[in-house]
């Protein structure tokens, strides 16, 4: 029953060519892990739809994600997105594996989150391609010091990674305790995520990609591109203009992702 959590990346040539490195042979060192992170974050979005616009929890079985984010050229969530990564991770010869996250706020919440740890030369490295917001581009060593923008600090019995904010302050925004966890314990949060009542994924579109040059989203009915060159910040009109978006600007195309009507969010009407 759960045995397809457990398989192998199908493909790594395919998942390559995906992020846009096609023909390329990564081997397991941190100046390529830095890049594969980096490739990812810029090719493959930050999706929800399938909660958004059928009320789906994801499935999170290997050649299902492979399927869905490879072959159609979608995105997916966290739960998705940091699998199947770590599975290629794997592919390509690093010691890869997940760990559940507590996004941290003034208190600390349920997790509902997860992130990959690779261990290269017996250093440890954080790696997150799966959350929708802001993340490093690329992987933080577990040596305390600043790597694009963050570190991963020791706090207590847990691991806590700490953005540096532009005054030099430091925030606290992800809280994990470093041990493997096993695919299947990924079952129970990924449907608490996606289906329990109020869930936001369920009830706000929200999409996002990194670019070279800035970032794209969508959250409600609005549409945002930041890039050093341009400014976009407006409502989407419809149905057939967010299709157009998504086509253009994520490379998303035809009846898949599933839509809605978007008046049907909440705060959003």
């Amino acid at each position: 029953m759960y045995e397809e959590l457990y398989a192998p990346l199908p493909d790594a040539e395919a998942y390559l060519e995906r992020i846009g490195l096609t023909g390329e042979r990564p081997v397991p060192t941190p100046e390529w892990l830095d890049r594969l992170v980096h490739a990812q974050l810029t090719h493959i979005p930050f999706d929800a739809m399938d909660c958004w616009g059928r009320g789906d929890t994801p499935s999170l079985a290997t050649e299902d994600l492979f399927d869905k984010i490879v072959h159609h050229k979608r995105g997916g969530y966290c739960f998705e997105l940091n699998s199947l990564f770590c599975a290629f991770l794997r592919a390509v010869g690093y010691d890869a594996y997940i760990v559940v996250v507590h996004l941290m706020r003034d208190f600390t919440p349920p997790p509902a989150h997860c992130a990959v740890i690779c261990t290269i030369d017996g250093e440890k490295y954080f790696c997150d391609v799966g959350y929708g917001g802001p993340v490093p581009d690329g992987c933080v060593k577990y040596d305390g010091l600043v790597h694009h923008g963050y570190r991963v600090v020791q706090e207590s019995h847990y691991r806590c990674l700490e953005i540096i904010n532009e005054d030099g302050s430091t925030r606290k925004v992800m809280l994990y305790s470093d041990i493997p966890a096993f695919p299947v314990d990924l079952i129970p949060l990924n449907f608490f995520v996606s289906g329990r009542p109020g869930s936001g994924f369920r009830n706000v579109l929200n999409v996002n990609l990194r670019r070279e040059d800035g970032n794209v989203w969508i959250s409600g009915k609005k549409f945002f591109l930041h890039t050093t060159e341009e400014r976009i910040e407006r409502e989407i009109n419809d149905l057939d203009d967010l299709k157009d978006i998504l086509e253009h600007f994520f490379g998303m195309q035809g009846s898949d992702p599933p839509l809605r009507a978007l008046d049907d969010q909440p705060g959003f009407n």
